[in-house]
């Protein structure tokens, strides 16, 4: 292999101008020679004024000088945080192809949050790319099947990210993470796993974020964070787009006005005493804002320096969605939340009680309930029925870390739960299949079913919301509910102290607290429906919040009865 080939292997970009095609034309990043004035110029004698726009709209589109760098990388980490449908997942399928192809024997992973998203993936994005050319269609081979393709002489091997058991087990040369922020938290760890066999190692992070230190926004922190800087045509100083500082209203409109009229925004100078326009066609550089770092390469994409995006659509976005959270999200790239905490430092000490943890049952508790998180650590919490008030209280907070003994972490659970004899259990089924199963067979022999149950969130469509817990019969013992649902539904129960915590001077209970403060409530687009919906993150460890929150719909289901006024049967 030489000439042309030789450089193609080397550099992604070349090997994507002689593979790949967009409606029969070479896919290239730079399509400035096809803005230039005078070609503009002809293409709009020869064109009616809809039709032009139509061409220059589209000649805009396939303007993406921001990307050549990215795609050339081969940085071992990179981390993209990301605006919406600013090209970076199509970048990740010139990537994917263009590593397997010029690296036999390989294999890749490429993530996706659901299976659904995967599926449409592999059918829209991948399935289609290799009818592009006929270069990419002698690539094609076999299996070439949804979830595993051949690529010439390697494998693309497509997982979803939210249970981590689909990423062990299996060995590889690459792992892209597609919307990191919408994966189960942590997952990433287990796939990243799978490369330390690998010469190559090479592993991708991409999403749109959500909150500030969680998800996406940790490893941009951590990374060199590359920003696309442009030039002012006035004074020539060379600036990051921001939309505080660079998008400024240039037409009068009446205050309130819902429908933005054309070119109401311009992209300019950050100096006010210039103001000069931004050149976001023709000049364009990455530059990092901590060179020293090197351990991780950062590249910041948002919609702001898409050139095919003005200002007026940037603004547009801005009132059509209503809230400036999903904006900062979606439009900008940057993490943001909601102003109002979930719960706040008063509604915890308004619902403090102030005992000391209680070890195990007496005749005072006429029900108990506990919930469980599994993980490399596992966390218990159990609440009771004081049988005189019937109230309901925290009783005792476990964290367990895992040992080499078979089993350890659920035996460890099981004898903490012992002195309580808790009526019943509902433990988290993400991580815990095998623990699960041995404590349902310890807490449920024959003719005692409906003690234990597994806790699944629900992986449909978040605007299909479940509303009611769906209950399996008690032989099976699973229980299907919405993660939002349940998270703001003990986040409500605090602030409403509705049942009472012990004293918040306890080590265990500082902790507790700690958890409920990572929670944030976001809107997010629903991937399947598009519809604006809430969804409940957080920016740190929140494993305590969902085992209270499993502990609180056991003592529902015991007392037949909940906050939304319907029967869990």
């Amino acid at each position: 292999m030489g000439g042309l080939e030789a450089l193609a292997a080397k550099d992604p970009v070349i090997w994507c101008a002689l593979n790949r095609r967009v409606k029969g034309e070479p896919l290239v990043y730079d399509n400035s020679r096809k803005l230039e004035p005078e070609q503009l110029d002809i293409v709009k004698k020869t064109l009616i004024k809809s039709d032009y726009e139509n061409e220059l709209q589209a000649r805009l589109l396939h303007h993406r000088p921001f990307l050549k760098q990215p795609l050339r990388d081969q940085h071992k980490h990179k981390a993209y945080e990301k605006g919406r449908q600013v090209g970076v997942s199509e970048l990740a399928v010139s990537e994917v192809f263009h590593f397997l192809a010029t690296h036999p024997g390989t294999k890749l992973i490429l993530t996706f949050p659901r299976d659904k998203q995967l599926q449409d993936f592999s059918i829209t994005r991948i399935a289609s790319a290799f009818g592009e050319s006929p270069r990419m269609a002698m690539l094609a081979g076999i299996p070439n099947q949804v979830f595993t393709k051949r690529i010439g002489d390697s494998y693309l091997i497509l997982r979803s990210a939210w249970e981590s058991n689909l990423g062990e087990g299996v060995d590889a040369d690459a792992v892209f993470l597609d919307e990191k922020d919408r994966m189960r938290d942590k997952v990433e760890l287990a796939f990243r796993e799978s490369l330390k066999s690998s010469r190559y190692g090479l592993f991708r992070e991409y999403s749109t974020p959500t909150l500030p230190g969680r998800g996406i926004d940790v490893p941009f922190r951590d990374s060199d964070q590359q920003v696309w800087m442009v030039k002012c045509e006035k004074c020539n100083e060379w600036q990051e787009i921001e939309w505080r500082a660079n998008i400024v209203q240039v037409k009068d409109f009446p205050t309130g006005t819902k429908e933005l009229p054309p070119e109401s925004y311009e992209y300019l100078c950050h100096k006010v005493k210039c103001r000069g326009k931004l050149d976001r066609i023709y000049t364009g550089r990455w530059v990092a804002r901590f060179p020293d770092r090197n351990h991780i390469r950062g590249y910041h994409v948002s919609q702001l320096i898409a050139p095919w995006i003005s200002a007026t659509r940037v603004m547009q976005d801005k009132i059509d969605f209503r809230w400036i959270q999903p904006w900062l999200n979606y439009v900008c790239g940057l993490p943001a939340s909601m102003d109002d905490a979930l719960v706040g430092d008063q509604d915890f000490e308004n619902a403090c009680a102030g005992h000391e943890f209680i070890h195990g049952r007496t005749s005072d508790w006429t029900q108990i309930s506990s919930g469980i998180d599994w993980g490399y650590f596992s966390w218990c919490v159990t609440l009771g029925r004081n049988r005189n008030n019937n109230r309901v209280y925290l009783l005792d907070i476990g964290i367990f870390e895992d040992t080499s003994e078979e089993l350890g972490a659920a035996k460890a659970v099981e004898k903490f739960l012992a002195p309580f004899v808790p009526d019943i259990v509902i433990a988290d089924a993400g991580y815990g299949k095998d623990r699960n199963a041995y404590l349902m067979r310890r807490l449920c022999p024959t003719g005692n079913e409906g003690r234990f149950y597994a806790q699944w969130y629900n992986p449909s469509a978040k605007s299909s919301r479940t509303f009611q817990p769906e209950w399996s019969d008690p032989a099976r013992g699973r229980v299907l509910v919405d993660r939002t649902m349940a998270l703001k539904n003990v986040c409500h129960s605090i602030k409403e102290r509705e049942f009472g915590l012990p004293s918040l001077a306890l080590d265990k209970m500082q902790l507790l607290h700690r958890h409920f403060r990572a929670l944030a409530l976001l809107k997010e687009i629903d991937d399947e429906t598009k519809e604006m919906v809430e969804a409940v993150s957080s920016s740190g460890d929140d494993h305590l919040v969902h085992a209270t929150a499993s502990a609180l719909l056991g003592m529902e289901k015991l007392s037949k009865h909940s906050k939304f006024d319907f029967s869990f049967e």
